[in-house]
């Protein structure tokens, strides 16, 4: 068969049904362009692609794995259904040494397991790009184990639980990894895991979930690594030399202890004092001598003497312990930092920070215990770059520090907080001028005027924002009087986001009308697990008789006055402004 000609209206059938709008109208451009025309040096026709890659772009839109909601665990799944791969790959021998890749480009052994024969993988691991393992019973996979041995044309890997033969993995000294994902047991990472993390050198990507690490451990894991952009310590994450008391807890426990004590011994000499009263009177000493209040004097002398030693012996034990440092690490090159665990404490973190001035994209949670003015400074001291910050607390004193202190260079604002109030909004509208994007994401709650109220406030005077999203289950009518009321001052608005504001679903009794004129309505998917949302099926069938809510014809309409807003998101609907 010719590569080069045009493929036959028959061979495409059966794909059709598969691809988005928009593949077809490529497809269709590409398709009637004769492949004897005449290439033009430095042309667009120089790159006018050939069958091979044309069906090479249909096998990109054919969806590989689903994600489904399992009523009775109710869960999300991923369910693997290669049958439109497969159908189309039945069309001719091309088609199917082209999407075959495609077919092989994932492997996830939790969810394939049970539907491909390990010889049948093991004749096409070379295909592998992305390989994820989640297997307790290793042993059975004997053949799978062999057949990874050479795994360098691996790009993306993902071992979970680390229970898998890691000797027959580690291989040659230096790897090509660029992504590498690891989860652990909540123990030390395995001695030939960490030579294999330690050999990575071309990682671009990492990802470390449920260890516990010594200093030499992450020392091995993190340096050496010229290429790392991107670091994400995810849950359960323990770093046992890095350990840090809060000292006045320590001093109030001891101060207790040493109270009772001191309470035990007064009460002894109490007695004692009673005794010796009883026994013999004539030889009490008499009273306003001073000689009492002496005693109790010395006595309060001795308790604080040992109190002070053991604050001392506190101190000493604290200082001793082996905190990590900066100098330790060099110049780490990553630009995008990533730290979910809540016990990960302030000395790690400076020492994490200080050796990150290239940074350029923070996610950080709410620590234990932690102060927010002293994390934004050593933010704000250490990487002047960051463009992106994000943040993820329910502490409202601890999110206006890092706002009020974030550095000036931040463009990027992400909140996963559970509260807005005045003074929360007060910084965000202090950065009005530096702001590009701003994201809102309270979750699953359904009430919030005042919430809204802030938020109207914020759309009126950051003036600069480009992108703003929010995520929240108020309801259509109160988002439409709190937000409608008043127009909104964002000249340099190009993309507006609303999860989870109002119903989707068409059979929830929501009048459907049609889409307003100057904008064209296309489905993004399914954004939020928790925001209900219309099927593919639903929306293609409508076709070019789309209809929409009374909600978001209500924000269109509300938005049309923003000359640069070209798309707006509601839940998994997506406008689009049509050109003139």
């Amino acid at each position: 068969m010719d590569p080069n000609a045009a493929a036959p209206p028959e061979a495409v059938a059966p794909v059709d049904a598969a691809i988005n709008a928009h593949a077809e109208e490529v497809i269709e451009v590409l398709i009637d362009a004769p492949p004897e025309a005449p290439v033009q040096h430095g042309s667009s026709a120089q790159k006018a692609l050939r069958i091979p890659e044309i069906v090479l772009l249909i096998g990109s839109y054919l969806p590989l794995f689903q994600h489904r909601f399992e009523a009775g665990r109710f869960r999300f799944v991923d369910i693997w259904d290669p049958k439109p791969l497969l159908r189309a790959g039945a069309v001719c021998s091309l088609w199917h040494n082209v999407l075959t890749p495609v077919l092989w480009q994932t492997f996830d052994l939790a969810i394939m397991d049970k539907k491909i024969p390990l010889d049948v993988l093991a004749r096409n691991i070379e295909h592998v790009r992305n390989l994820s393992l989640l297997d307790t019973k290793h042993k059975k996979h004997a053949a799978l184990w062999n057949a990874l041995a050479k795994h360098r044309h691996i790009d993306r890997l993902e071992i979970h639980d680390a229970v898998f033969p890691v000797k027959k993995l580690i291989g040659p000294k230096t790897h090509t990894l660029a992504h590498l994902k690891l989860s652990g047991n909540c123990t030390r990472m395995h001695p030939f895991l960490l030579i294999f993390v330690e050999r990575q050198v071309h990682l671009k990507s990492l990802e470390l979930t449920r260890f516990k690490f010594t200093a030499s451990d992450w020392k091995r894991i993190i340096t050496k690594k010229p290429h790392l952009r991107k670091l994400v310590i995810g849950q359960q994450c323990d770093f046992l030399d890095f350990k840090s008391f809060d000292e006045e807890d320590v001093m109030k426990e001891e101060d207790k202890k040493e109270d009772k004590k001191v309470v035990v011994k007064k009460v002894a000499n109490s007695k004692q004092a009673l005794d010796s009263m009883a026994m013999d009177v004539d030889k009490t000493p008499p009273t306003g001598s001073g000689i009492g209040s002496k005693r109790k004097s010395d006595d309060d002398s001795i308790d604080t003497r040992v109190v002070v030693k053991r604050r001392r012996k506190n101190r000493a034990s604290l200082v001793n312990t082996p905190l990590p440092n900066a100098k330790d690490f060099g110049v780490l090159p990553i630009t995008h930092l990533v730290l979910l665990d809540n016990r990960l404490l302030r000395p790690f973190q400076q020492a994490i920070l200080e050796a990150s001035p290239h940074l350029e994209q923070l996610e950080i949670c709410y620590s234990q215990k932690a102060n927010g003015g002293k994390v934004a400074a050593l933010v704000r001291d250490n990487c002047r770059k960051i463009r992106r910050l994000t943040l993820r607390s329910t502490r409202q004193p601890w999110t206006l520090a890092m706002i009020d202190d974030m550095p000036l260079s931040v463009e990027e604002l992400i909140l996963y907080t559970g509260q807005l109030d005045l003074q929360m909004t007060a910084a965000i509208k202090e950065r009005a001028d530096t702001l590009k994007r701003l994201a809102l994401d309270f979750g699953q709650g359904t009430k919030g005027k005042r919430r809204l109220a802030c938020i109207l406030t914020i759309l009126r005077e950051c003036t600069e924002l480009r992108e703003f999203s929010y995520h929240n289950h108020a309801e259509d009518k109160v988002f439409k009087a709190m937000m409608f009321k008043k127009q909104w001052n964002l000249p340099n608005l190009r993309k507006l986001i609303l999860h989870g504001v109002s119903p989707r679903s068409k059979y929830g009794g929501i009048p459907q009308v049609p889409t307003p004129d100057g904008w064209r309505q296309g489905y993004g998917g399914q954004k939020d697990h928790c925001c209900s949302a219309r099927s593919f099926e639903d929306v293609r069938k409508l076709g070019k008789s789309t209809k929409s809510p009374l909600f978001d014809v209500a924000l269109l309409d509300h938005v049309k006055d923003l000359a640069n807003l070209s798309e707006v998101v509601v839940t998994e609907a997506i406008y689009r402004k049509q050109l003139n």
